[in-house]
């Protein structure tokens, strides 16, 4: 008879074959989305060639849908390898704010501390909350209903004016927190909230993050405790407990935020050098960039005939128009098929600057389209 574990395996086996017999390119939206994909891989983590992020993408999608078969499976929780500090898992005294990123099957983090019996507040998005947030109740409901478990499961929506001092009172009531600290599409900065968010290293660029779980941390004397979720190459989903980050009583607010968070993303660091292919978090990324300051230098050396400066641009063919994207600053122009055309036959054609005009080929060349 075969194991929960065989069982299992089996189950994603079949998520996999179903989604190999999708054909992705015919998926309303696939192209965009893959090059925002591409140009966020390439921003953050520009050892991967360029050659690897169509299959790198391809592997998140199946990722992605592992992930949804975990919330629906009552089993998966009970799969998981503990590995690194496992104790801080353990039920204690102290509330704690587990924090994690969006890589592996990262939803089974608050299955399997509910599990082992603490009260837990997870904080999420609304949009999240409202597309997720149900599936999420009902898999608690259904863990105590099948354990017996009595203790307390709350979720907090990260966007209510109130967020803050709902989780400081949970939080000194003795309840734990669980938040996704590589945030999500409705948490990104928008204007006005400078004051929410401060930068740190994250591989090739700055990202900004919000403060809230360094403050909450030092507001309530909580330790901070790393965990990332990854599956393994066999299917068994992983979470790596992280040693944790104290607050330092009377200590300076903002220096401990600062410190904490940067801590946070340099725990994340090599997981995601590992395992790449599991972060949902390329989706998104280029919303929390800091700004890079406009740089030149891409020149063609040696010859007279421009050529497309595909490090920068992609050309995306959409049914509506052909689409020029910038990688480096995000931004996309709607070109016609004549300019479409023309850049993609740089190398056939004696003067560009004829063909095109003295005007369009200036600002082709200051945008670096064509150098």
């Amino acid at each position: 008879m075969p194991t929960a574990r065989q069982l299992y395996q089996q189950e994603l086996i079949r998520c996999r074959e179903h989604f190999e017999r999708v054909d992705l390119q015919k998926e309303r939206g696939y192209l965009m989305k893959f090059t925002t994909f591409s140009a966020n891989v390439e921003n953050i983590l520009p050892s991967i060639p360029r050659r690897e992020h169509e299959m790198m993408f391809k592997k998140l999608l199946l990722q992605q849908i592992y992930t949804t078969f975990d919330q629906r499976c009552l089993t998966a929780g009970d799969l998981v390898e503990l590995r690194g500090v496992q104790d801080i898992l353990k039920l204690a005294n102290e509330p704690k704010i587990y924090c994690t990123y969006h890589l592996g099957s990262y939803r089974l983090l608050t299955s399997v501390l509910f599990r082992k019996g603490v009260d837990c507040v997870l904080m999420v998005g609304s949009n999240m909350n409202r597309s997720q947030g149900g599936d999420m109740t009902e898999h608690i409901d259904a863990l105590r209903e099948k354990h017996g478990l009595t203790n307390v499961f709350r979720i907090i929506e990260a966007g209510s004016p109130s967020a803050g001092l709902s989780v400081l009172r949970e939080l000194k009531a003795g309840r734990s927190l669980i938040v996704y600290v590589d945030g999500s599409p409705e948490t990104a900065p928008e204007p006005g909230e400078e004051d929410k968010f401060l930068s740190v290293r994250f591989g090739h660029r700055q990202v900004l993050t919000r403060k809230g779980v360094g403050f909450l941390s030092h507001a309530a004397g909580v330790p901070i405790v790393p965990i990332v979720s990854y599956r393994d190459s066999d299917l068994t989903n992983v979470l790596h407990c992280l040693k944790p980050i104290r607050p330092i009583r009377n200590s300076d607010r903002d220096m401990y935020c600062q410190e904490a968070m940067q801590q946070l993303y340099d725990a994340f660091w090599p997981f995601l050098n590992r395992y790449p292919e599991q972060w949902e978090g390329w989706n998104y990324i280029h919303s929390f960039l800091e700004p890079e300051k406009a740089r030149h230098g891409f020149f063609k050396v040696g010859s007279d005939r421009p050529i497309f400066n595909e490090d920068r641009y992609s050309i995306c063919d959409l049914e509506q128009a052909p689409i020029l994207f910038d990688r480096r600053l995000y931004q996309t122009y709607e070109i016609t098929d004549d300019l479409r055309d023309l850049l993609t036959s740089l190398n056939e054609i004696d003067s560009v600057e004829e063909v095109i005009g003295h005007e369009m080929y200036s600002e082709l060349m200051e945008m670096e389209v064509i150098c």
